[in-house]
């Protein structure tokens, strides 16, 4: 009675939460069975050998506890199908292959209890057809879940052909010069096709939206304005994957790994510039506005200068430093890169112990000048050591005027300017650094107005601006 009001009782259209909470429980319980019948069929085939004969007598329990858990799987997954979304012609084989396999596996349960010595022949089939039927359920379960094209997509060709797919497209090349990025094929699809197509593909299309090409993707689903070319803001695309994770709407749902906050960027940036559906990202980004943001999503942006193989450093010109105040640590056991901090020395920093900073040009790729009395003018050396990856100017009274021999630094990522007097300087100077992920800017005299200028010219740099 239970059954027939779920199945015509209303709750088709309306499911209760409860109904639909239940039903998540779905890819939990549906590997109880598949392991049990796997099991029971290998027992019942391992029965043929007279050393595993002792096996007969747990076949009952094995194929019980098979039948029951795909009772509980074969309900639970009715109550996921309620939340719709599915590609009813694969919804359908999955469910009736689903209630085959209970009923056989429950037939399979009785024949071992009652007649084990008799019905060989009808034992052995029903075993056969169990194996198939849950081959074959899985198979369409990992469909709806994943798509029709999921299990064979790494296939060979012949195999692909013999299912009615068509051959494997060469995959694109990886992108390794921004030049010949494509805005659709090598940052929008790739984000889809890892966060978003588990739901939205041709076997379960949820909100009717597809998301696996440019044409589906625009064509949009339920919501008729999912993506409105020009008009970020207003494309519910937009709006679902930036809303607060826990909001019921909150896209990618049910737990999946979220959109990282560049993906979000550029997913914004390529509708406001019209939705393309393709184009190099250089030749697009007129504004400049998220060409670094991508070098860095594809990771063209990573540094290989720690993969040079540099000389040792003059030795003498190590000690001297040390003697002046400087403490120097190597970086790497098998290479020579070098780490030199004056912050806690006792002594004046000099132009002469810069002189020697830039005989280690090569080797030095951590600078540490904090609380060192540093002036502007001492700046033009400094912009001189060009494998610099990270320059601590924390604590100097340095300005705007200064800043700006830093600019050649192109290994820098990261830059401290605490407690300094630089201001708008560093508007010039960040989008020169083409490295640069971060910068410390706490209790300098940048505004909060420079801030906001600094954070929307260079979306991909962390600014500290404020203590946590």
């Amino acid at each position: 009675m239970g059954f027939i009001f779920l199945m015509n009782g209303g709750i088709l259209d309306n499911p209760p939460d409860v109904v639909l909470f239940f039903g998540r429980f779905h890819p939990v319980v549906v590997h109880l069975p598949i392991g049990f019948l796997i099991m029971a069929i290998l027992a019942q085939l391992a029965t043929r050998w007279p050393k595993f004969k002792p096996l007969e007598m747990y076949l009952p329990l094995m194929w019980l506890m098979g039948a029951f858990s795909a009772l509980l799987a074969v309900v639970f997954g009715y109550f996921l199908s309620l939340s719709g979304g599915y590609d009813e012609d694969t919804l359908f084989w999955h469910q009736w292959g689903g209630i085959a396999v209970m009923l056989l596996s429950f037939g399979c349960y009785f024949i071992n209890k009652k007649w084990s010595n008799s019905l060989s022949i009808s034992k052995w089939i029903l075993v056969f057809i169990v194996g198939l039927l849950l081959m074959f359920t899985g198979h369409m379960g990992g469909n709806l879940t994943h798509g029709s094209t999921y299990l064979l997509e790494y296939a060979p060709n012949p195999v692909r052909n013999m299912a009615g797919l068509p051959s494997k497209v060469e995959p694109r090349e990886k992108v390794t010069v921004l030049d010949s990025a494509d805005v659709f094929l090598d940052l929008v699809l790739p984000m889809m096709q890892t966060k978003c197509v588990s739901c939205h593909n041709e076997g379960k299309k949820k909100g009717g939206l597809l998301l696996t090409s440019y044409a589906n993707m625009i064509l949009g689903g339920e919501s008729e304005n999912t993506i409105i070319p020009g008009d970020a803001l207003k494309s519910e695309l937009v709006r679902r994957i930036t809303l607060p994770t826990e909001h019921d709407d909150f896209m990618p749902s049910e737990g999946k790994l979220p959109l990282t906050d560049q993906e979000v960027l550029l997913i914004k940036w390529w509708i406001k510039i019209g939705a393309p559906p393709n184009g190099f990202v250089t030749e697009l980004d007129t504004e400049k506005a998220v060409s670094s943001l991508v070098s860095n999503y594809l990771g063209l942006d990573k540094n290989n200068l720690f993969n040079k193989k540099i000389p040792p450093p003059n030795r003498s010109i190590v000690d001297s430093l040390i003697r002046h105040g400087f403490v120097i640590n190597p970086l790497m056991k098998d290479n020579y890169f070098l780490e030199a901090n004056f912050s806690l020395s006792e002594y004046d920093l000099k132009a002469s112990d810069l002189d020697a900073l830039l005989e280690l040009k090569e080797q030095l790729v951590w600078l540490n000048l904090g609380n060192s009395h540093l002036k502007d003018a001492y700046l033009e050396k400094i912009g001189l050591l060009q494998n610099l990856v990270k320059l601590d100017l924390r604590g100097n009274e340095i300005t705007d005027d200064g800043i700006k021999h830093l600019s050649k630094l192109e290994n820098l990522e990261s830059l401290n300017l605490y407690g300094t007097k630089v201001s708008k300087g560093v508007l010039d100077l960040v989008p020169k650094l083409t490295r640069l992920k971060k910068i410390y800017l706490w209790q300098s005299e940048v505004s909060k107005e420079t801030i906001t200028q600094l954070k929307e010219q260079n979306p991909g740099l962390t600014v500290i601006f404020e203590r946590d």
